[in-house]
């Protein structure tokens, strides 16, 4: 019998208040260093743990102008048309019974991970999850915290024993984004020039619409 071909598909999910040419580089890079059959890319809705931010049909808008240039990338609105808090948990087990054949590996900056127990219900979502952990050098995952302790448990060293397993961690250096979203919104409110940290339709529609005003 013919082995069935089983896609690694990553889940890489992000606030992107705006999304920026940072956030573009790093998916690119990402992939081509590790050879994905698909990623999935979540704009949060209403992330429990952040201030809400623009009108959520703008921050897809905004993702799917950013992002159409890349094959692999397949935006996914789950968490926008979702009415309350967006949570990994369940966002997961979504997409897990939705590519049941399949290896998911959720993918996050270094920063996010470093809280992650502040996560809800974290210890359920780590074991149901590989990660791949993007590491941003401004950004250490301490040692002695919870985020140090399980990479310190589970820490693997290539993607392939990220196949037909659960709770393991892979670390990939990459690239660091010099500015971030914050900065950005900062800069927009000030009347300062931020065309050269956009996506050029991303930054027409931000102008055109007047967010961040």
């Amino acid at each position: 019998m013919k082995k069935v071909h089983k896609k690694l598909i990553g889940v890489f999910g992000g606030t992107f208040d705006p999304i920026h040419n940072g956030h573009t580089l790093i998916i690119e890079n990402f992939l081509k260093l590790i050879q994905l059959d698909e990623l999935i890319v979540i704009p949060n809705g209403n992330p429990p743990h952040k201030a809400k931010g623009i009108n959520l049909e703008n921050k897809l808008l905004m993702t799917e102008l950013a992002l159409q240039h890349i094959e692999l990338v397949h935006i996914d609105k789950r968490e926008i048309i979702k009415e309350s808090p967006s949570y990994g948990l369940s966002t997961f087990k979504e997409l897990k019974k939705e590519n049941p054949d399949d290896n998911l590996i959720w993918i996050m900056g270094s920063d996010s991970f470093s809280n992650i127990d502040t996560w809800y219900k974290y210890e359920e979502f780590l074991a149901e999850v590989n990660l791949i952990i993007l590491m941003r050098p401004d950004c250490p995952i301490e040692g002695d915290s919870v985020a140090g302790k399980l990479l310190k448990e589970r820490q693997v060293n290539s993607v392939e024993e990220l196949e037909d397993q659960t709770c393991k961690i892979l670390l990939l250096s990459i690239d660091p984004i010099m500015i971030t979203s914050t900065e950005i919104r900062d800069m927009i409110s000030t009347k300062k020039d931020v065309s050269k940290f956009l996506n050029h339709d991303v930054y027409n529609l931000i102008k055109e619409k007047n967010l961040y005003q």
